[in-house]
């Protein structure tokens, strides 16, 4: 946090040049370098007035003081002191430039105070009742640049600005990429009494956070304490996060400690995520070592973090980390739960490793945490994958002799590993069994075995499982339709799949484009140009909002293959119905 000497009331002015200087703002309350010592974020003494000005700054002013016409300079000299020099105007209409250099109090204030209404407008002499309606006003209106300049003048005039209208400045502020404003507001806010919420707090340390900012948004954190909000879970996983998006691991786990040490509560959440980062950008090693360091400052790990890092260490094949991090696990006196052992176990299988598969199993079967119908179906599913269906079924046969019950995901593993290996009247047959179950068959599961069917030709079947779908009160979705008409296409059943692009149609069902121009090539093909034509309407009325490029490329494609007279009276079609141009 910064310490910095900040003048009491500052403005913005936006016409000041000042050379060789940072510095945008200017104290108009005294006219003096008088200071205070506060303590605030960073990123809000950007624009602040530091120490001296080197070099010189003036702000050319017309206007009326006294009797004459005159033209006021407002100058800084190097020393930081202030002078009014001012250029007179004779009666013969030739100026006489008479510099003064005085360092008169009176009349600076009254510059000031003209300057200060001319920049502020009318709305330097409302109320503080007003001034919040036309605030509330300015945000229903998303007017962003407007409220802050309202809100920093109701502070400067001690108005105490509405806290509800701040927020949403704030967090809209935020959105829209403009985190300095946020803060100035936030800060404002603050200052006059008002206490923003978590959310508006976490709000602006994410907006610091994606445009790089992370200085300004660990400032925050002890600015939120003291101003009455303490940070959450929540803010410290932002910017560990955005540390690590960063590259910078080491300064992030650092960070950790260091809130640690300041008595942040050791949220759970917030170190499984730190030990997530670091195996993921140091290795698993590195994590461990961290771990250790946690533990001693007392935030020790819990199974969910060494689940986490067993997960990440499993996807990435790495069997040694993930037997390093077990091994660790049973040294803190840990007992791995089933979360853990399904975790290596569908691992193993996805890489084909059965022999880790098998003596995990053995394991399992030893604990108090014996394999469920998840482990199961994460068996199955990494044996199907691999072609060895027969060892499948093996595992299904135990489960239920085991009364693990299976369920639907259990069987639509097996099915689509049934239609695979065209087992299609086996597949049929597991659907009739399960829709006199408990366990019915879900809409996938109906997809499942109509697409097997469809792909081997066989549509009278794939037609009765649609129909048998419908009967079980199983609405058809897109997926549906998109497997029938496939298969009617390639089993040259076009009048077929126009029919059920009709049924589509009338059921509101979205069909793909990719549909549309399949069945018009393959009816084209077969010299039904008429019907061609008829889906092309369907098309048409359908597809509202389709580039006149997809109509051209399927025009394109049915010349292409050879059928120009199709593709000629498809197009003049198109023309007709003014789609493509002439």
């Amino acid at each position: 946090m910064a310490y910095t000497l900040v003048p009491k009331l500052m403005i913005g002015a936006p016409t000041l040049h000042i050379q060789n200087s940072s510095s945008s703002q200017i104290d108009l309350q005294t006219g003096s370098s008088q200071s205070v010592l506060i303590k605030t974020p960073a990123i809000l003494l950007r624009h602040s007035f530091r120490g001296t000005i080197s070099g010189q700054s003036s702000l050319q002013w017309p206007g009326v003081i006294g009797s004459r016409k005159t033209c006021s300079i407002l100058s800084c000299n190097k020393t930081g002191s202030v002078c009014l020099d001012r250029v007179k105007e004779g009666t013969n209409g030739i100026l006489n430039r008479d510099v003064e250099k005085r360092s008169n109090e009176q009349q600076l204030k009254t510059l000031s105070s003209s300057l200060r209404m001319t920049l502020d407008g009318p709305l330097v002499n409302n109320d503080e009742t007003t001034n919040n309606q036309i605030l509330r006003t300015f945000c229903s209106q998303g007017k962003l640049l407007e409220a802050p300049k309202l809100v920093d003048l109701m502070t400067r005039r001690n108005q105490i600005p509405d806290y509800p209208s701040c927020i949403n400045l704030i967090r809209g502020l935020v959105n829209v990429g403009q985190t300095g404003k946020a803060a100035n507001v936030l800060q404002a806010m603050v200052m006059s009494g008002g206490t923003p919420d978590i959310i508006t707090y976490n709000m602006l340390i994410s907006g610091l956070c994606r445009k790089g900012l992370l200085n300004y948004a660990i400032d925050f954190l002890d600015y939120m304490s003291l101003s009455g909000c303490r940070p959450d879970v929540i803010t410290y996983n932002t910017i560990l996060r955005a540390m690590f998006d960063r590259s910078k691991y080491d300064h992030g786990i650092q960070f950790w400690k260091d809130q640690l040490r300041k008595g942040c509560p050791p949220y759970l959440i917030t170190c499984t995520i730190l030990l997530e980062l670091v195996c993921k950008h140091c290795g698993v090693i590195r994590a461990i070592e961290v771990m250790e360091d946690l533990a001693f400052e007392g935030c020790s790990p819990d199974l969910v973090a060494y689940n986490s890092m067993v997960n990440f260490a499993c996807k990435q094949g790495n069997f040694e980390d993930s037997a390093l991090l077990v091994y660790n696990l049973l040294s803190h006196d840990l007992e791995p739960n089933a979360v853990t052992y399904n975790t290596l176990l569908h691992s193993f299988s996805t890489y084909g490793c059965w022999d880790g598969v098998d003596e995990i199993l053995s394991v399992m079967n030893e604990t108090s945490h014996p394999p469920s119908v998840v482990t199961y179906n994460i068996l199955m599913n990494g044996l199907c994958k691999h072609g060895h269906l027969d060892r499948a079924i093996d595992f299904f046969t135990k489960m239920v002799s085991e009364n693990c019950s299976p369920d639907i995901i259990t069987y639509n593993t097996l099915l689509r590993a049934l239609c695979k290996e065209a087992m299609l009247d086996e597949a049929v047959q597991v659907v009739h069994c399960l829709s006199d179950s408990s366990c019915s068959p879900s809409i996938i599961t109906y997809n499942i075995v109509i697409d097997g069917l469809a792909k081997h030709g066989f549509m009278e079947k794939a037609v009765e499982m649609y129909h048998q779908m419908e009967k079980h009160g199983t609405c058809p979705d897109d997926v549906t339709y998109r497997c029938l008409i496939w298969g009617f296409c390639r089993a040259d059943l076009i009048e077929e799949a126009v029919d059920l692009l009709k049924e589509m149609g009338n059921s509101r069902s979205r069909v793909r484009d990719n549909c549309y121009k399949f069945i018009i090539h393959r009816l084209c093909q077969n010299s039904k140009v008429d019907s061609a034509k008829q889906v092309l309407k369907m098309m048409k009325s359908s597809c509202h909002n389709l580039k006149t490029t997809v109509y051209s490329n399927i025009i394109a494609g049915i010349a292409g293959a050879g059928m120009s007279e199709a593709a000629m009276e498809l197009r003049e079609k198109l023309r007709e119905w003014k789609i493509l141009k002439e």
